[in-house]
């Protein structure tokens, strides 16, 4: 069985952008795959801490809840991502654990010793929800979500930018906003079965 690793960083649970996860993640459920979902927000991890001792083996030295994370997204078949705009780009949590994997760019280009190899072709999609309008808030934490993809080595097969959606639950208010997740997420997983 195939797995889906899904990244749910907002502090807020069930809300607008862990919602657009979970209509995502159903398509991958439907298709047979199984769903390892992380709540980023309720593990205890500290920030990167800049040591640079990962240079040695592409290993983090700090024993926290990134431990378990690491295996899970070496070993998935694919990767979807989800954040709320916050301050114009990802929120906070997202970033402290996108800034772990410091360990697995040394592993890449200092050691030349990639944990996930790029002739894998590994696929990730990314999901952004924003109260404001301004577009260039989601293009901001894609753009992160792009060099992140990179360094670990997952392609960004695709994203979604939702825009408007303030208060938690309100995305529940346009129910096509929900379908369109559901369908991005069923092609999502077709294009990576048709590898």
């Amino acid at each position: 069985m195939k797995t889906l690793l899904a990244i749910a960083p907002s502090p807020r649970r069930n809300g607008n952008s862990e919602t657009l996860l979970k209509e995502f993640c159903r398509a991958a459920e439907d298709a047979g795959w199984k769903v390892d979902m992380l709540r980023v927000n309720s593990m205890n991890f500290k920030p990167c801490q800049a040591c640079d001792a990962c240079a040695k083996d592409g290993k983090c030295i700090l024993k926290d809840d990134m431990q378990d994370v690491y295996p899970k997204v070496a070993a998935a078949d694919a990767l979807v991502i989800t954040s709320p705009v916050t301050f114009g780009s990802l929120n906070a949590q997202l970033k402290m654990f996108i800034d772990r994997f410091q360990c697995w760019w040394n592993a890449k280009y200092t050691l030349e010793k990639p944990f996930v190899r790029e002739d894998e072709n590994r696929q990730g999609f990314f999901i952004c929800v924003g109260a404001l309008q301004r577009k260039r808030y989601c293009e901001n934490a894609e753009e992160i979500i792009r060099v992140f993809f990179h360094n670990i080595n997952y392609k960004l097969a695709g994203k979604l930018f939702f825009r408007g959606y303030d208060e938690k639950g309100a995305i529940l208010e346009d129910p096509e906003a929900l379908a369109e997740t559901y369908r991005a997420g069923k092609d999502f997983i077709a294009t990576v079965e048709g590898q």
